[in-house]
């Protein structure tokens, strides 16, 4: 059997899909970004393993996470004062926050642990209330909120995370509570209208020490002044705050001193336990992304193969019956360099112009042509879903005399198997590039085992 035609056939269908490929990685991407999807997927994850608000507002404004961000804070406005009078032209001011896409384990247990020492302190509580006030503000669309006192707002939660260091004993700063309210209340005097949920959440800070401290002098609370003590006592306070937190940091403390090395610390080993809760939480959340981006492939694999009119099956026939483009595209495959995975995820724009470069001068069957009756209706040319004898496939578009059709009609094609043959090519867009390349090279191996026989004879 010659294998020749059905591999240069092969090839050339495999040269297409992976352009299909390269476009939907293209699309998938840009909407991707646009949506922030694998950040906000990420967020939700963290706030079902943290099961609080506050403590996730805390967690994603904490100095570690917040330089994961491709966008930092930013100083003040220095624009005029007037202008954020005007709620049209304040909206066109309104900082996006970004969040980040990717938290590394050992980032995740750095910062949590940070918040869960100071839990128990005033300064902390009064931070979780300050993040709230900001949230919403920036939630809130009927109540726009001008940037400088977003800024503010920010100031004042870095301000509370110092002074929760302070009563905590684990930072050298002067900042103190007392310090921390006056701020508050020089906030509070300067912008009346959030006056009463500043005092709010002063309020219920200290409402929420008071348990605390009740709590804490109930139940036996460890003693000693190390770290691995400190993160214990912050524990037992996340019991007021979160109690689900508190639960799952209890389950991946406890005994913690019977199963520890020798080259081992208590803290050490504390937080491998924490950063293996995150990194599983973490493979479930790729899990579900990767389901959704697979999904989307296919959507977009199908709606560009759609516009574009790239039907495998008509293609795969188009290269059976033509020999000289077949083994035209077999040639530029077997001379094309084929660039690595990484190469290709890493600038996919560049892999989708150096495989378009190789359709340069090829007619194939893709793309669409507007045909149009000289008559009043369109029944006056060839445009049937379904065509018989002598009749040709198109789409009649309603209410015109105009036709879409394939740019080279084939008598047995009808709307049926156009559907099915573009469905094949979303099919494969949904591979992947990847995937594709290493058939190519394969196919391309296959053919190279032996001489076309028209080559044979154009020697």
């Amino acid at each position: 059997m010659n294998l020749g035609p059905i591999a240069e056939v092969a090839i050339g269908i495999i040269f297409v899909w992976i352009v299909l490929s390269l476009t939907t990685i293209q699309i998938q991407e840009w909407i991707s970004t646009q949506l922030d999807k694998r950040a906000r997927d990420m967020e939700d994850a963290i706030h079902e393993m943290l099961a609080n608000p506050n403590l996730k507002a805390q967690f994603y404004d904490h100095p570690v996470i917040r330089g994961l961000t491709a966008k930092k804070r930013k100083e003040p406005s220095r624009i005029p004062t007037w202008y954020y009078r005007y709620p049209i032209l304040r909206g066109f001011t309104k900082e996006k926050r970004k969040l980040p896409s990717y938290i590394p384990s050992q980032q995740f247990a750095l910062a949590l642990f940070d918040i869960t020492i100071t839990a128990g302190t005033e300064s902390s509580l009064i931070q979780q209330g300050i993040l709230k006030i900001r949230d919403d503000l920036q939630k809130d669309a009927k109540l726009p909120a001008d940037k400088a006192i977003i800024v503010e707002l920010n100031l004042l939660a870095d301000l509370a995370r110092s002074a929760a260091s302070t009563e905590a004993g684990t930072a050298f700063t002067r900042n103190s509570l007392a310090v921390l309210k006056k701020k508050a209340e020089e906030f509070s005097l300067k912008y009346p209208d959030l006056s009463p949920l500043i005092d709010a959440a002063l309020d219920e800070a200290q409402k929420r020490k008071a348990d605390i401290d009740d709590l804490l002098k109930h139940k036996e609370a460890p003693k000693g002044d190390d770290a691995f003590t400190s993160l214990q006592k912050g524990i037992a306070a996340l019991s007021v705050i979160s109690p689900e937190v508190n639960e799952t940091l209890n389950a991946l403390v406890l005994n913690i001193e019977e199963y520890v090395t020798g080259s081992e610390t208590k803290l050490a080993k504390a937080r491998k336990n924490v950063e293996k809760w995150f990194d599983d939480s973490m493979d479930r959340v790729s899990g579900v992304f990767k389901r959704y981006s697979q999904t989307m492939a296919l959507v977009i694999g199908f709606i560009v193969a759609l516009l574009l009119n790239v039907d495998s099956i008509n293609l795969t026939l188009y290269l059976w019956r033509e020999p000289a483009v077949r083994q035209a595209l077999a040639q530029n495959a077997a001379k094309f360099e084929i660039p690595q995975q990484q190469q290709i995820e890493s600038n996919p724009a560049q892999a989708l112009q150096d495989f378009t470069d190789q359709f340069s001068g090829l007619s194939l069957p893709v793309g669409w042509v507007i045909n149009e009756s000289t008559g009043s209706a369109i029944s006056d040319i060839n445009c049937k879903l379904f065509p018989g004898d002598k009749q040709a496939f198109g789409i009649p578009v309603p209410w015109t005399n105009k036709c879409v059709a394939p740019p080279t009609s084939n008598n047995q094609n009808n709307i049926l198997l156009k559907l099915i043959g573009i469905f094949i090519t979303a099919m494969a867009a949904r591979q992947g590039a990847p995937f594709w390349f290493d058939l190519l090279k394969r196919a391309v191996n296959l053919r190279g085992t032996g001489a076309n026989p028209a080559e044979k004879e154009g020697k």
